[in-house]
């Protein structure tokens, strides 16, 4: 579905990425980890079609996101970026809807309302609808743009394959809506889509991630699939920091103390 060979990227002569390959599939989830600095959204941002990569190429089912006609490549790929700054009043309601323009001319269908609707219900904010977006707060904010990005993930099928790309979704959120979020993200993995997301917390990467990339000083240093171990060695070496990672109670996986 996603292919990324070789990517780099610069800015000012310095290289914020470096060579970077990876491959998402279909119903896969994928974390990005890594310190601040190392390049984690701006690989994300090439992933999109946000930026073009100094070096190298992505393919999204085989063509380079810029060569989509926009309303076409916003049918299949969705993003949730770190920050959203809106000069003008508007509805919460409408953000959510914004996710639907690529699919309707002038007037939303009835069944773009109703997955409007049902977005706003799965991240609880329905109550938040006729709210001027600016009044939010940060976390209230990120769990309406949530519902926009699954507005425009919409109806899905196993015959289509379908991108949601996720910057630090949980950055604002209490402990409940983290894992909430994350779980709603799981869920369309079900659906054939592929999510790749940037995230902080190594304990929220092993419970959802089915594959994590650890990134340092732009390049990717190791990816560990689901079924491997993480090691204190690794997260040493990625974050500068001693852990110990211990076995969940419940045997459901590892979770690491710092």
């Amino acid at each position: 579905m996603l292919e990324v060979q070789q990517v780099s990227y610069s800015v000012s002569e310095k290289l914020l990425v470096k060579k970077a390959s990876m491959q998402i599939l279909p119903g896969e989830f994928v974390v990005i980890m890594g310190a601040n600095g190392a390049g984690k959204s701006t690989l994300l941002k090439m992933m999109s079609g946000g930026l073009l990569p100094t070096e190298g190429k992505i393919l999204f089912n085989g063509i380079e996101p810029r060569k989509y006609k926009i309303e076409e490549l916003a049918k299949y790929r969705a993003v949730l970026s770190q920050h959203y700054h809106i000069s003008f009043p508007i509805q919460a309601y409408e953000i959510v809807l914004m996710g639907r323009y690529p699919y309707f001319d002038n007037k939303p269908t009835k069944t773009d309302e109703s997955i409007v609707n049902l977005a706003m219900e799965t991240m609880q904010v329905s109550h938040l609808s006729s709210r001027d977006y600016n009044t939010l707060s940060g976390g209230e904010a990120q769990k309406v743009q949530m519902s926009r990005v699954l507005s425009q993930i919409g109806e899905t099928t196993l015959q289509q394959t379908k991108l949601l790309l996720l910057d630090e979704p949980v950055s604002h959120l209490d402990i409940k809506y983290q894992h909430q979020l994350l779980k709603e993200a799981k869920l369309l993995c079900l659906k054939n889509v592929g999510v790749v997301a940037v995230l902080h917390d190594i304990n929220l990467a092993l419970k959802y991630a089915d594959k994590i990339l650890f990134m340092k000083d732009g390049e990717i240093l190791q990816s560990i699939a689901k079924q491997e171990p993480v090691t204190a060695q690794l997260l040493m070496q990625v974050f500068d920091i001693e852990v110990k990672i211990f076995d969940m109670p419940d045997g459901s996986g590892k979770f690491v103390s710092f």
